[in-house]
C-alpha cells in the first residue's frame, strides 16, 4: 500500500472542512492501519480486502479498545482504502466483517445544582466560568466558542449575543447564538481590554491544543467540586463540556418548542428549509427560555428596601425635608393610611405659599391664579404653590 498518500488525504480532508479534529481523526485512523499492516506482513488489495478488514477489526479487539473507537478507526481506514482507488462495497462490507456493536451511552441529566457546584466549589478561573456559562446559555458547541473572536460579541444589546460566523460553526452556515446576563457579566471581565481580534478564550495554540487545554482545566473544576465520576463502563465523564449544550437543548424544546430549539443551537431538521423566523422571533423565543438557562437566578430585590425607598420618595414629593425623613426611620412597615396621614399633616402644616384643594380645583388655581401644581394626594386632592418659591429638592 502506498502510504505516502495519507498525508494528502488528511490534508484534503483539512482544506474542505477547516477541521483539526477531523484531520487528527484520519491520522489516527489511518496510522493504526498501518501498525497492524506492518506487523502482519499485509498489503491489502482488492482481492483480499473484506478478509482484511475483519482481521484489523479483531486485532482492534484484541488492544482493549472501545467499540465507539474501533468504529472511529474502521472508517478512517475505509476512506484512506478508497482514497488508494481500491473499491470498497458497503453491502459486502457489512456481510464479511463484523463491527462491534455501539450501544448509546445512558447519560444522566445535568442538573442546574451541578453547575453551581462547578462554579462555586469547583473555584473556576474567570475565563473557565466564562466558557462554562457561555456554552450553557447559548447552546454553542465547545469548537464554536474556542474560535469566537472579540469582535463576535454584542453584549450591549438585548438579549446579548455572538455572531458565529459560517467558517467556525459545524454545519458552515452563520448563526447568532444568544446569551445571558451571567454569561455577560463574565465574558466582560475576560475580554476588558482585549483588541476585536483576539479570541475571546485564548488558550493559545490550534483548535486542538485550545480543546485539550481547555477540557484539561475543566476536568481539575470538576474533580474539584466533587463532580469527576466516570459514567459505568465508559471513558466519558458525566460531567463535560457537551452535557451544557444538551441541556440547552432539552430544556429549549420543553419551553420554546423543539423546532426552534434545534435553530438556536445551530441543528439541521426535518423541513428546515420551511421553518423560516426573523432575529426578532428568535430574540423573543430566546427572552422566554433564558430564565431556565440562570445559574443562580436574576438578583435578589429587597421588598422592604424598595418600598422604604418609594415611601421616602413620597414623603419628599409631600415636602418633607431630608432631615425630617431620616429621622422617621424605616418606613416600609408603614400601612398606607399612616404614610397617607403624614402626607395630610405636613400639607395642612403648610405656609400660605402653599394649599392642599380639591383635585377639580387645580385647573382653576393653576390656569386663573398662576399657582404651580406640585403633585396629587389621596382623596381627590393636591398640592398648589406660588410660583414665587423655589423648586424643592425631591429625594430619589
Amino acid at each position: 500500500m502506498n502510504w505516502s498518500k495519507a498525508d494528502s488525504l488528511i490534508e484534503g480532508v483539512y482544506l474542505r472542512s477547516e477541521s483539526v479534529h477531523s484531520r487528527r481523526f484520519y491520522q489516527f485512523g489511518i496510522r493504526k492501519l498501518k501498525e497492524y499492516c506492518d506487523g502482519q506482513g499485509l498489503d491489502i488489495t482488492q482481492e483480499n480486502l473484506y478478509e482484511s478488514l475483519q482481521g484489523y477489526v479483531s486485532w482492534l479487539k484484541s488492544k482493549g479498545l472501545k467499540p465507539k473507537t474501533i468504529l472511529d478507526y474502521v472508517s478512517g481506514a475505509k476512506r484512506f482504502i478508497v482514497y488508494l482507488g481500491i473499491d470498497i462495497d458497503e453491502r459486502k462490507f457489512h456481510n464479511f466483517v463484523i463491527m462491534p456493536r455501539v450501544f448509546p451511552i445512558e447519560e444522566e441529566p445535568l442538573e442546574m445544582e451541578d453547575v453551581r457546584r462547578l462554579l462555586t466549589v469547583g473555584k473556576p478561573n474567570m475565563r473557565t466560568r466564562a466558557l462554562i456559562l457561555t456554552l450553557l446559555s447559548s447552546g454553542m458547541r465547545l469548537s464554536e466558542a474556542l474560535k469566537l473572536n472579540v469582535k463576535d460579541l454584542e453584549l450591549d444589546v438585548q438579549p446579548a449575543r455572538a455572531r458565529l460566523r459560517a467558517e467556525i460553526t459545524k454545519a458552515k452556515q452563520a448563526r447568532v447564538a444568544y446569551l445571558s446576563e451571567e454569561a455577560v457579566s463574565a465574558l466582560s471581565e475576560v475580554t476588558e481590554g482585549a483588541s476585536l481580534e483576539r479570541l475571546v478564550f485564548d488558550y493559545g495554540g490550534d483548535i486542538w491544543s485550545r480543546t485539550k487545554i481547555a477540557t484539561v482545566t475543566f476536568r481539575r473544576v470538576a474533580k474539584r467540586a466533587g463532580l469527576d465520576e466516570r459514567i459505568p463502563n465508559h471513558r466519558i465523564h458525566k460531567v463535560h463540556f457537551h452535557i451544557f449544550r444538551k441541556y440547552f437543548l432539552t430544556k429549549g424544546c420543553d419551553t420554546i418548542g423543539e423546532h426552534a430549539a434545534h435553530k438556536l443551537c445551530g441543528h439541521g431538521f426535518y423541513m428546515e428549509t420551511y421553518y423560516r423566523k426573523f432575529e426578532a422571533e428568535l430574540e423573543a423565543a430566546y427572552t422566554k427560555l433564558v430564565p431556565k438557562l440562570m445559574v443562580f437566578g436574576p438578583p435578589e430585590i429587597d421588598k422592604d428596601e424598595l418600598l422604604d425607598s418609594f415611601n421616602k420618595r413620597y414623603l419628599a414629593i409631600a415636602g418633607y425635608s431630608e432631615e425630617e425623613i431620616t429621622k422617621l426611620g424605616n418606613t416600609s412597615e408603614m400601612t398606607l393610611q399612616e404614610l397617607q396621614n403624614l402626607g395630610k399633616q405636613k400639607s395642612l402644616g403648610m405656609s400660605g405659599n402653599q394649599k392642599v384643594v380639591p383635585m377639580v380645583e387645580v385647573e382653576q388655581w393653576v390656569e386663573q391664579r398662576g399657582w404651580d401644581f406640585v403633585t396629587s394626594l389621596p382623596d381627590n386632592k393636591a398640592i398648589v404653590r406660588l410660583p414665587s418659591l423655589p423648586q424643592p429638592q425631591i429625594q430619589a
